[in-house]
């Protein structure tokens, strides 16, 4: 497909969030709302952070457009958790953009991110690592869901 793994995820993650901040109210959110945003960007940083400090230590690519440079299949951490923690890390964080910002328009760029994600770059990303490590991938796919 024309869009598959085209756009790297942390520019669509860049890009929703200045559109969010650019398309925002003049409402903001308060109360359980900033406790919440708070929350979910902890969660965002525990779940990003420890994808690439699991990346690093097997000395594998994280680069999201050349999966051929995928040398191990990373299992173990946040990977039991999600099979995409990094880009669960991004959801969260622009879910806490939106509960910070307030208002209804802000709670398309989650929506948006999500939807990209899953079609043009984890479906194709899935496709790449199930050629490349077979039936431990499977069985991986098995065990563990996409998002959490």
């Amino acid at each position: 497909m024309r869009f598959e793994l085209r756009i790297p995820p942390l520019l669509l993650f860049v890009l929703l969030a200045l559109a969010m901040w650019l398309g925002r109210g003049e409402e903001r959110g308060s109360g359980f709302l900033l406790v919440l945003a708070t929350a979910l960007l902890l969660v965002g940083a525990v779940l990003g952070g420890g994808a690439l400090l699991h990346f690093r230590r097997e000395r594998t690519s994280v680069h999201p457009i050349r999966l051929q440079q995928s040398r191990v299949l990373v299992t173990q951490g946040v990977y039991r958790i999600s099979r995409n923690p990094m880009y669960l890390g991004l959801l969260c964080w622009l879910l806490a953009l939106a509960c910070y910002l307030g208002g209804p328009w802000v709670w398309l760029g989650p929506l948006l991110l999500l939807g990209w994600l899953t079609r043009f770059q984890i479906l194709p990303e899935e496709r790449a690592l199930r050629a490349r490590f077979g039936i431990s991938y499977v069985q991986y796919c098995r065990r563990v869901r996409r998002w959490c």
